[in-house]
């Protein structure tokens, strides 16, 4: 049901279509951060026109594209870093679900100030970095071109994947990028346990968490963010990131999330 495109000719088309008004619209939104003052602007800007670019110029050649997702991701993860240290936030990053969002197909990080904070409605999720009760931060995930261009391998959205049915889906869509040698997807009550051998992101999230461990200890470094948004949207339901472990003899990376409640 779920299965790749074989035809890619179309999709390429529409791909760099896409990618064009993306990055058109991250240079905007640089601009009216000027013209405004607003940081938060500037920040999704700034993580806009580099994902923008990094999709633009991705090429088969695994060792180019990881040059470039290392660039982008590192850029966006700074940002995300600065502003944990700047406004003191040690809580976990929530991945809200898209009835928390205004737009369905995208996706949102709210760090609370305090735990136990009650989530940002659909209406509250403004452009500004902070809530309109300043009761927390919103992010653009790190992780968030990389599950977008995971939508656009599957040819439709996580949205309209059932939650069961992602174990299938995201060890075929692996398989088929050769982005690892094995996925394994676990979901029990509220936990779901994502277990990755041999990912070419093993070296990034290493990396994001030594230069970056607010970043990854909060909002997850570039791959387990990927597939927090993912699980927002298939599940409908907040998401955070637990903790993951990476096993260095066996090159297994192990992410561990939680379903929260409504």
């Amino acid at each position: 049901m779920f299965q790749i495109k074989k035809t890619r000719i179309n999709q390429d088309i529409v791909t760099v279509l896409m990618i064009g008004i993306a990055l058109l619209t991250g240079v905007a939104m640089i601009v009216l951060s000027a013209l405004n003052d607003s940081s938060f602007l500037a920040i999704l800007g700034v993580s806009v026109a580099f994902w923008s670019m990094l999709l633009l110029f991705f090429t088969p050649t695994k060792h180019a594209f990881l040059s470039l997702l290392k660039a982008s991701a590192s850029a966006s993860g700074t940002n995300i870093e600065r502003s944990l240290i700047e406004f003191n936030l040690v809580e976990k990053g929530v991945y809200l679900p898209p009835q928390n969002l205004r737009n369905f197909e995208s996706s949102l990080v709210f760090v609370p100030k305090t735990l136990g904070t009650v989530l940002p409605t659909s209406g509250e999720t403004t452009d500004k970095l902070f809530n309109e009760e300043k009761t927390g931060l919103f992010f653009t995930p790190p992780g968030l071109a990389l599950s977008v261009m995971f939508e656009h391998e599957l040819g439709l959205s996580f949205r309209k994947i059932s939650l069961p049915q992602m174990q299938s889906v995201i060890k075929r869509l692996f398989h088929n990028l050769k982005f690892a040698e094995d996925v394994q997807v676990r979901i029990q009550d509220r936990t779901i346990t994502l277990e990755v051998t041999g990912s070419i992101f093993n070296t990034l999230c290493h990396e994001t968490r030594n230069s970056q461990p607010r970043t990854h200890a909060q909002v997850g470094c570039i791959l387990a963010s990927a597939f927090a948004c993912a699980f927002a949207k298939a599940s409908d339901k907040p998401i955070t990131i637990q903790k993951d472990t990476l096993n260095p003899d066996t090159k297994t990376l192990i992410i561990e999330y939680r379903m929260e409640e409504v």
